[in-house]
């Protein structure tokens, strides 16, 4: 339950800063860093309105697999157990937790609201990686 307030308040949150970008005077955003956090490309304000959609799409897509975590992997068959379902079920839900912030903070930084630091999303991205690896071992297989 937390995991699903937290996930609405980072969309809401998305969409405000979007919107609030939109009305602002200023007519660019960022559209592109490289790896260092640099700022390579702008673009028009408007493009910002892809992100509110994104993370829409986003949870959708993880509400779905939540409901059915075993679609979600076809290709090693998982077995269905109460352990696993738990399992799959709380990977999903923070993993698009921690997308849909990393969504919230790539809006903010495009819009201009603070730079953007790299490691922050680096970090979240290896954590990411990490859990999958865990889960992954905890799943029991037929």
């Amino acid at each position: 339950m937390k995991n699903k307030i937290l996930q609405i308040s980072a969309i809401i949150a998305i969409f405000i800063v979007a919107i609030v970008r939109i009305v602002d005077n200023t007519e660019k955003i960022i559209l592109h860093w490289d790896f260092w956090g640099n700022i390579t490309s702008y673009g028009s304000k408007y493009y910002i309105i892809f992100l509110p959609i994104i993370s829409l799409i986003i949870y959708a897509l993880f509400r779905y697999y939540k409901r059915n975590p075993y679609k979600m992997n076809q290709i090693s068959k998982i077995e269905v157990t109460p352990d696993n379902t738990k399992l799959l079920s709380r990977y999903i839900s923070i993993v698009a937790s921690l997308i849909l912030l990393v969504l919230l903070y790539i809006t903010v930084c495009s819009a201009q609201i603070t730079k953007l630091q790299p490691t922050i999303v680096i970090a979240i991205l290896f954590f990411i990686i990490g859990y999958y690896i865990y889960t992954n071992i905890k799943l029991r297989r037929k």
